[in-house]
């Protein structure tokens, strides 16, 4: 039964490869993303987009399965490079601690030397640990809106004492 379905995912696939529609659809949405993302990783998306879409497809919903495989592969495309840009945001300094980007090559424990233990905290755990706003807010018994404010405070904080770019 496994080797049946497997068989007939194939067919469906090689069908749906030949419809020039869908070739131009995965082609258009993945240009724009040649310079971010591997030429295999663009077409293992592709594919594994594709797929989903072909099984979770459903016509009754009243779009074309061609609008449904854009969207999906937009999504699929943006998050793959919004995750790529969150594992490489941070520099590195020679022992591998994280470290804020600045104009010089400073090392990242002497821009929070001097400031506020709040501020350096939220510093930490935005540059240093990759933390999202919510989860900052979480980790400290706060809202959402109220870290990026504080984060925001403690940015030009360190830009005025520091004069770097965060």
């Amino acid at each position: 039964m496994a080797s049946y379905l497997g068989a007939k995912m194939d067919k469906d696939i090689e069908n749906y490869l030949k419809d020039k529609n869908i070739l131009n659809i995965m082609n258009k949405v993945s240009f724009p993303y040649k310079n971010n993302i591997d030429h295999d990783e663009i077409d293992s998306i592709k594919m594994d987009i594709l797929w989903s879409c072909i099984k979770k497809y459903d016509s009754t919903r009243g779009s074309k399965f061609t609008s449904y495989l854009y969207q999906q592969l937009s999504f699929a495309f943006r998050s793959r490079v919004k995750k790529k840009k969150r594992e490489y945001s941070s520099d590195y300094v020679e022992d591998n601690t994280p470290c804020l980007k600045t104009q010089s090559d400073m090392n990242c424990y002497d821009i929070l030397e001097g400031l506020p233990q709040d501020i350096s905290y939220i510093i930490k755990q935005r540059f240093m640990e990759n933390m999202t706003m919510k989860e900052i807010g979480s980790a400290n018994g706060y809202s959402r809106e109220t870290a990026r404010r504080k984060l925001l405070k403690a940015v030009k904080i360190c830009r005025e004492k520091n004069k770097i770019q965060i």
